[in-house]
């Protein structure tokens, strides 16, 4: 009996390690597919914006984009949006696109509070959550992506992150 006991507790311990494992490489492989979504620019044009724009034409220009995933309600958020108008000449050979997950008239209210809409390299848009997480997969806000006049992810940032840093990523 005791016998059976110890092969019965051996084969739960050994199903435990294995299914973690199974998890382990799950939880990676979604993590690096994830990763790969981000190396490439994505295609911005069934984003509604707040004003006229063609993201299309950054790429054609070759200009470098650099991409914020938003929310209106958040400080850190506000923070940037802040900084972003403050500091518009400094991007203006780059173009500028703030996302949300939010309405259309959440956004446009952002961008009026903030003067972005009077900025041309400046375009605030709106994109569903299935869209967002198709094309940058799981983040958070504030969520920068800076890609190069190539289309190719330069650097990636989760948080509030100071203008000092976006320009040097330029």
């Amino acid at each position: 009996m005791r016998r059976v006991l110890k092969i019965g507790l051996f084969l739960l311990v050994a199903g435990l390690i294995g299914g973690a494992i199974v998890k382990m490489n799950q939880t990676l492989s979604v993590k690096q597919e994830q990763a790969a979504k981000r190396q490439k620019r994505p295609d911005l044009s069934p984003i509604q914006f707040t004003k006229p724009t063609n993201p299309a034409q950054d790429m054609i220009d070759g200009k470098p984009t650099l991409i914020i995933l938003f929310d209106p309600d958040c400080e850190h958020c506000q923070y940037e949006a802040e900084q972003l108008q403050t500091h518009h000449q400094a991007f203006a050979k780059a173009s500028v696109y703030l996302l949300t997950t939010q309405t259309p008239a959440r956004a446009q209210a952002f961008s009026l509070h903030y003067g972005l809409d009077t900025l041309a390299m400046m375009h605030v848009g709106t994109l569903t959550r299935e869209e967002s997480y198709r094309a940058f997969g799981a983040t958070s806000v504030p969520h920068i992506f800076i890609y190069g006049s190539d289309g190719q992810l330069r650097k990636e940032y989760k948080g509030e992150t100071m203008i000092e840093a976006l320009l040097n990523a330029l």
